[in-house]
């Protein structure tokens, strides 16, 4: 290992010493800041975590006397399983209840309280055998019994509840003067650690630049073609004294070779120059080419789904109409959002629900649509409007003209390196001619007009071996389809996390 890394001199011995000093000031700060928020926060926490258990303890109550009063109603076996979700969830919140001797009044209420409970959860578990005994005479009474002991609890809790409230009010009070008084702390110490870091930032840049300034002048002196110079004399015991000297060696030699690294420099700047507008050329057209490829929305779709919105307006109620319409608006504003940007394939697949919605509401029965998504990789970049399109091809050319009830299926899953987005379709199926002929030829923008964004497959599969950089079609797209079975499209996403053996994913 180089040991001058660990050399503790001259500029770098400079700087350290001024980070060290700004960030233990910064750190101070942040830390004292950090401090008395933690207080702060703490004393909200405590005035609030009683009142929300006293109020979550009264509801549980109250629900769990709803149940049980349905149930011996009913006798529903619903009502039933809500009481004994109630009753559990009840007894593992009094067991929260600390049962140690306390002398404290608002304790002591709330161990009557826990007592009154554990009588409560007796009756009314008294009643529910009964009931289910056909006592009648016994669940009556012990139903009375509970709502006696209820009514009690719910008062108990009412009159804790008001002294949570005049306690916290008053910790309240106080924690507002506190925190009024360290506002201003906050603020003086802040001020002054600015005042502090500006007065330490200029003194040391001063201290720092100084000998460098005027190595920069006379460099500029020369670089004005002034070799007469006088020698630079800088004392700093540090490296800008040795480049000080090494500059003034410099000077000499450079009057000999001037002419030559002019001309070199010349060469170089030209050919970097010329570098960097080739690369700029071809970001330019890469990106023309991306964006040329993504279509506009068709309008004769849009008049299609709005009169269907119309109609169905007329036909029934406002809720209805209004979430189709406003699918629509969902459907078209994901359309006209900048298509150059990635978006996830969570916004990619509820812009499919929001397209199958439409379909379904314009096609009614006729199609089914049903999902299989792996949550794990919604969060994921892909190029915007990659699925849909998909989609919308598998009833364009599958299930429109289908006599029986068409149905597509969306799988999202990871397998590998890869993210496998699977639309399968029930329709008519296609032959293997024609499924060449959609990937490898122009004959789909044909049919492309006939989507609802005015784009296709070939459009699709473009832009992702723009976005992945591939050449191979085979390693963005799979097709499979058999006449009369319908077809599978699997698109093929490069993925950066790493699948394990019980399904799950991690990040690389």
């Amino acid at each position: 290992m180089d040991k001058g890394i660990f050399r503790f001199t001259g500029i770098r011995k400079k700087l350290i010493i001024y980070f060290l000093i700004t960030t233990l000031i910064l750190g101070i700060t942040s830390v004292f800041s950090y401090y008395n928020a933690r207080i702060v926060l703490t004393g909200l926490k405590t005035i609030i975590t009683d009142y929300i258990y006293l109020n979550d303890l009264n509801n549980d109550v109250q629900l769990l006397m709803t149940e049980v009063e349905q149930y011996l109603t009913t006798k529903s076996s619903d009502a039933l399983l809500n009481y004994y979700t109630i009753y559990n969830s009840l007894e593992e919140k009094i067991e929260d209840i600390n049962r140690d001797p306390s002398y404290d009044t608002d304790d002591l209420k709330l161990k009557n309280i826990r007592n009154m409970v554990d009588n409560l959860l007796i009756e009314t578990d008294y009643a529910v055998r009964a009931k289910r005994g056909r006592i009648s005479s016994e669940y009556i009474a012990h139903f009375t019994r509970s709502i006696e002991i209820s009514d009690h609890i719910k008062f108990y809790i009412n009159n804790l509840l008001d002294n949570k409230l005049q306690h916290g009010s008053d910790k309240y009070d106080n924690i507002t003067k506190n925190m009024t008084f360290i506002s201003y702390m906050n603020a003086i110490l802040i001020l002054f650690s600015i005042m502090l870091n500006i007065f330490l930032a200029i003194l040391f840049t001063y201290r720092l630049t100084k000998p460098i300034i005027e190595l920069a002048d006379s460099a500029e002196e020369i670089s004005e073609g002034n070799f007469d110079i006088q020698p630079i004399s800088i004392k700093t015991n540090d490296e800008i004294h040795v480049l000080a000297g090494a500059f003034n060696k410099m000077v000499v030699s450079i009057k000999i070779y001037i002419d030559e690294i002019k001309k070199q420099a010349e060469v170089e700047t030209r050919l970097k120059q010329q570098e960097m507008e080739n690369f700029r050329m071809k970001s330019l057209l890469k990106d023309a080419e991306l964006k040329s490829l993504q279509s506009q929305i068709n309008p004769h779709f849009l008049f299609n789904t709005l009169n269907a919105a119309t109609q169905l307006a007329m036909m029934e109620g406002a809720d209805q109409s209004s979430e189709f319409i406003e699918r629509i608006a969902g459907l078209f504003r994901y359309n006209l959002r900048k298509m150059d940007e990635p978006v996830t394939l969570a916004e990619e697949i509820n812009y499919v629900k929001d397209y199958m919605y439409i379909l379904k509401i314009r096609f009614g029965d006729k199609i089914e649509f049903f999902t299989d998504i792996d949550n794990n990789l919604l969060e994921v970049k892909v190029p915007c409007t990659i699925i849909q399109p998909i989609v919308e091809n598998a009833f364009i050319h599958g299930l429109e003209n289908l006599e029986r009830k068409g149905r597509i299926y969306l799988n999202l899953k990871a397998d590998q390196d890869k993210i496998l987005v699977e639309v399968i379709d029930n329709g008519i199926g296609m032959e293997k001619e024609k499924v060449f002929a959609l990937i490898l030829t122009e004959d789909e923008k044909r049919t492309a007009n006939k989507h609802a964004t005015g784009i296709g497959m070939h459009n699709v599969i473009d832009r992702l071996r723009l976005f992945y950089n591939i050449d191979d079609i085979r390693e963005i797209i799979e097709i499979d389809s058999r006449v009369g079975n319908g077809t599978k499209v699997v698109l093929k996403i490069p993925y950066e996390g790493k699948v394990l053996e019980n399904g799950e994913t991690v990040n690389c």
